[in-house]
């Protein structure tokens, strides 16, 4: 997200206004890179602690269920990488009743595959697309269905995505029917290439691109769900003086200059500013974070989470009806 308007250069001039040493002086050379290092960390600290900053979340492109397909490669965020998931949303995309039918999702580190086709996926996790499960081309004269309009799908689709003979990863883009042979793009296509089979379009993703994977199967008719994460940006590097301090916004800012001079004075060649940046930079046994987040912490936790109280175990007696054991979360004995 865009929200800054001040250059990492005029952070390290107000802080050599100060009398702080400034890395970019340094006589070896290298001061531009270890002011870029210095920077970085402080970044990382500010974005990656155990807060998830309002300023630093997006929304990732939503995807939306196939039959039978557990895991679905994505073209890269546009908002940035995925750092770690926070929640998002599913909802019946295809159903036109208000208030519309819709569920929450949680996020997991990881899932396993699964055969398993019950109920609306609960849980998701991301993964590189090379690490996820690719099928192959499905065959001459396969009729893709769309997944959005009224009664769409109009039938079982086989998975859409597909490797092709070169190892590009394509997912389906353009719904309709195969061509006579199984399409390719040259080895090592770029992301975003398409290659047409038919009417359908492929479009090639990269293997380190992140996607995502569900914990149930979808029915095989649908209906379609839109899936809607909501995660936090993996922190960006600073390449050069003249970029922003994005994501931070300007009212966040000075938690950056507070990092960033205490970065400055540990890797200082004077040994009393070392000792002065140890202090500021130690970190806390318990939470992990330096001294100068004390304040920063703060203010990233003056509203209330979503608390819920849940049983460790259910507080109804389990009987058996069935072969598996009837509970409060599953009364009626299903399997």
């Amino acid at each position: 997200m865009g929200n800054s308007t001040i250059k990492l250069s005029n952070v390290f001039n107000v802080i050599a206004a100060k009398g702080i040493p400034d890395p970019r002086g340094g006589p070896s050379g290298y001061g531009d890179q270890l002011a870029l290092e210095c920077a970085n960390e402080v970044m990382a600290d500010i974005v990656c602690e155990r807060y998830n900053q309002k300023w630093n979340r997006a929304y990732a492109a939503p995807f939306y269920t196939n039959s039978f397909q557990q895991d679905y490669p994505q073209l890269a965020q546009v908002a940035g990488p995925i750092g770690w998931g926070e929640d998002g949303d599913v909802i019946d995309v295809n159903n036109t009743y208000i208030p519309p039918t819709m569920s929450n999702i949680k996020w997991r580190r990881g899932l396993s595959r699964t055969n398993v086709s019950r109920w609306w996926p609960e849980n998701l996790c991301w993964m590189y697309n090379n690490e996820l499960h690719i099928a192959v081309w499905p065959g001459a004269g396969k009729t893709i269905y769309p997944l959005l309009g009224a009664n769409a799908p109009g039938g079982q689709n086989p998975i859409l995505n597909m490797r092709d003979v070169n190892g590009n990863i394509l997912i389906v883009t353009g719904f309709g029917t195969t061509g006579s042979t199984a399409p390719e793009l040259a080895a090592g296509a770029e992301e975003g290439e398409t290659v047409e089979d038919g009417s359908v379009t492929w479009t090639c993703v990269s293997p380190t691109s992140q996607g995502f994977r569900i914990d149930r199967l979808p029915s095989a008719a649908g209906p379609t769900l839109e899936i809607r994460p909501y995660y936090q940006i993996d922190p960006p590097r600073f390449a050069t003086m003249q970029q922003l301090l994005n994501p931070i916004p300007d009212s966040f800012s000075r938690f950056f200059f507070r990092g960033l001079q205490a970065q400055c004075l540990l890797n200082s060649p004077n040994p009393n500013d070392v000792k002065r940046g140890e202090v500021l930079t130690e970190r806390n046994p318990q939470t992990g974070e330096p001294a100068w987040m004390k304040e920063p912490m703060k203010q990233g936790d003056r509203e209330l989470n979503v608390y819920a109280l849940l049983p460790a175990s259910s507080v109804v007696e389990p009987r058996w009806g069935s072969n598996v054991p009837r509970t409060a979360d599953n009364p009626y004995g299903w399997n």
